[in-house]
């Protein structure tokens, strides 16, 4: 019987367990800080067990990772560099859903010799984008054709029917990671030439997206490295974004222009703080004064926009009192966001994935789309901890099960990966929707 050891029993993890254990018959073993999720996940299945572990527990990390066949790491990034040495010191596979990491890269060489497999990037976004592009991609290779623009976009939002708040937005995921990625930069490439993003929410933009609706799109990190991933020309133009209901970056942007995304302040005593003397403190204004309007004047914008109308919206300038003692200002962003923003049991998620390549052939010029709209269950798992995990899970099978011959530090961008995972994701009702329009 396989053993896969799983780090993490967050929102994400749920899926993956039940699929390890009810598919593929593995022994399962989930290790979290709060054991009790991880038992909740388990269900008391035979297959399962719950342990108690946090990252500091190198030790404990050790002894675990002897006993299982394959590590999934779903835990923040921070750790899974610290994960995957102690997986090549004791030869077994890794699995991660988020970005690479330099290590992650610099282990390849020594992976490939020890015949186990550094997996990343397999999750939604990235994952699922990267998965749709490729097989479009070899096929115009194999045509004899040139791919001259890839614009490759992901989303996690409440679904059209559930789209219920000003902020257009709703969180599947930990809302810490938008405070984090509210401050970063990013790139694309525009014929080979990148350009660079300081402040993504200031570089926003309208995209139609085929057959499912019009969103503002901002660039998702710097998406430089995967003119090799995909097997482009250097003299491509490349992007990488996110989707958002239309509004989303100004209002963003302009709760970035108060400076309530500075995560590196000290900690602040907000016991006896309301909501309006914070916003005054934010803005250096006195207050007693009309917050809103004073808001509204440093932001340069007017009372009724609806910028404003949103910060009003989740609480900002209400003279009432901080419902956190203790933290920074995001903590407090987070905490409204959280009251406000959250799914209820009957609600559901939906995921977006959308490629749009631009190809040049002998004879003729295409363009060639591939839409992917997945919705949540309600009441059961969301859209988004499926896109995640399932693709994750597929290929913990595909490798353990010897069908995944590649070693080393590998992205689902070759074959024999991406095609058995795609097509065991339409079984879940993960299939990509292609279209292909002649441009002259």
């Amino acid at each position: 019987m396989k053993k896969v050891l799983i780090l993490g029993a967050g929102l994400m993890t749920k899926t993956m367990a039940n699929y390890l254990m009810d598919k593929c018959n593995y022994e399962v073993i989930i290790a979290s800080r709060t054991v009790s999720k991880a038992e909740k996940i388990v269900e008391g299945k035979p297959l399962g067990k719950a342990v108690s572990w946090t990252i500091d527990q190198v030790d404990k990390l050790e002894e675990m990772v002897k006993e299982v066949d394959m590590v999934a790491c779903m835990i923040p990034q921070t750790a899974h560099d610290i994960v995957a040495s102690v997986c090549l010191k004791y030869n077994k596979h890794f699995l991660q859903t988020d970005y690479l990491t330099p290590y992650l890269i610099s282990i390849d060489e020594e992976a490939r010799k020890k015949d186990i497999v550094i997996m990343n990037e397999i999750g939604e976004d990235p994952g699922l984008d990267l998965m749709g592009a490729m097989g479009a991609i070899h096929k115009i290779k194999a045509e004899g054709g040139k791919i001259t623009s890839l614009a490759s976009y992901g989303a996690g939002l409440p679904s059209f029917e559930h789209n219920r708040n000003p902020m257009g937005y709703k969180f599947s995921w930990s809302p810490y990671g938008l405070m984090i990625s509210a401050k970063a930069t990013a790139g694309y490439l525009k014929d080979g030439v990148k350009i660079d993003v300081p402040l993504i929410f200031e570089h926003h933009r309208i995209v139609d997206v085929e057959g499912i609706g019009t969103f503002e799109t901002y660039p998702n990190r710097d998406c430089e490295r995967y003119v090799e991933h995909y097997g482009l020309d250097k003299n491509v133009s490349l992007y990488r974004g996110l989707l958002r209901f239309v509004g989303y970056c100004n209002t963003m942007n302009s709760l970035r222009k108060i400076g309530i995304f500075n995560t590196e302040e000290d900690e602040k005593n907000f016991k006896s703080v309301t909501y309006a003397q914070m916003m005054a403190s934010l803005i250096n204004a006195d207050s007693s004064v009309d917050i809103k309007k004073k808001v509204s004047e440093y932001l340069n914008l007017a009372e009724k926009d609806d910028v404003m109308e949103r910060l009003e919206w989740l609480g900002l300038f209400e003279e009432k009192q901080i419902t956190v003692e203790k933290g920074i200002y995001s903590d407090v962003l987070v905490d409204l966001m959280l009251k406000k923003m959250s799914y209820a049991p009957e609600e559901k998620d939906m995921i977006i994935v959308y490629d749009e390549i631009i190809a040049e052939f002998p004879d003729r010029k295409e363009k060639i789309t591939a839409s992917l709209l997945v919705e949540g269950i309600p009441y059961g798992e969301s859209a988004m901890s499926r896109a995640v995990s399932l693709p994750a899970s597929i290929t913990i099978k595909l490798i353990l099960e010897g069908k995944i011959k590649s070693r080393g530090t590998l992205m689902p961008n070759i074959p024999e990966i991406y095609e058995p995972v795609l097509e065991e994701m339409k079984t879940f009702g993960f299939e990509f929707k292609k279209k292909t329009i002649r441009l002259n």
